[in-house]
């Protein structure tokens, strides 16, 4: 439990997302049940745990299940003040208002990294001629300092630190 980190995350999704992929993107902010197929790809890592000795050839593998990434609600554990991810449609515009702050696990950094890909693509500012936005950070939780997420030609980049901090973190456009 004590490699957390604060993510703040505030991106601005177009209103051309698949039915299934908005149906995605609500479990993983809390706001619906799991879709049966998850198209934005956060299931295609999940880790196995051995139910006995793994040297075993008949030791027999639990895979676990995919989790939503943005659900966590209530009071943080570590990072202070309150958990939230709340998706809203905009009105004017069409399309959908996305703001997170969840604490994480290195542990859950693929299926992170997984949603923020998809989301850097299908940001309103995706492609916004070269320039660059903040979209938020992520922060370790002792630290003041923290590794902004900068969106830039369809995606969303990470501090090379956050990236090889851990091994979950592959990449997700296979």
């Amino acid at each position: 439990m004590g490699d957390i980190y604060e993510l703040v995350l505030s991106v601005d999704v177009r209103a051309d997302v698949t039915d299934d992929e908005l149906a995605e993107l609500r479990w993983h902010v809390g706001q619906g049940p799991r879709p049966e197929r998850l198209p934005i790809g956060t299931d295609r890592y999940v880790e196995t745990y051995p139910l006995g000795d793994p040297d075993d050839p008949d030791c027999e593998w639990e895979d676990a299940e995919a989790e939503p990434v943005f659900a966590q609600r209530g009071a943080a554990l570590r990072v202070g003040g309150a958990l939230v991810a709340e998706l809203v449609a905009r009105e004017r515009s069409g399309g959908w208002a996305l703001t997170v702050r969840q604490e994480l696990h290195p542990d859950d950094f693929y299926r992170l990294r997984t949603l923020l890909d998809w989301l850097g693509r299908r940001s309103v500012n995706a492609y916004a001629g070269g320039a660059e936005s903040f979209v938020g950070y992520l922060r370790f939780h002792e630290s003041a300092e923290i590794a902004p997420l900068v969106l830039a030609n369809g995606r969303i980049r990470v501090p090379e630190d956050i990236e090889s901090h851990t091994p979950h973190w592959e990449d997700s456009t296979l």
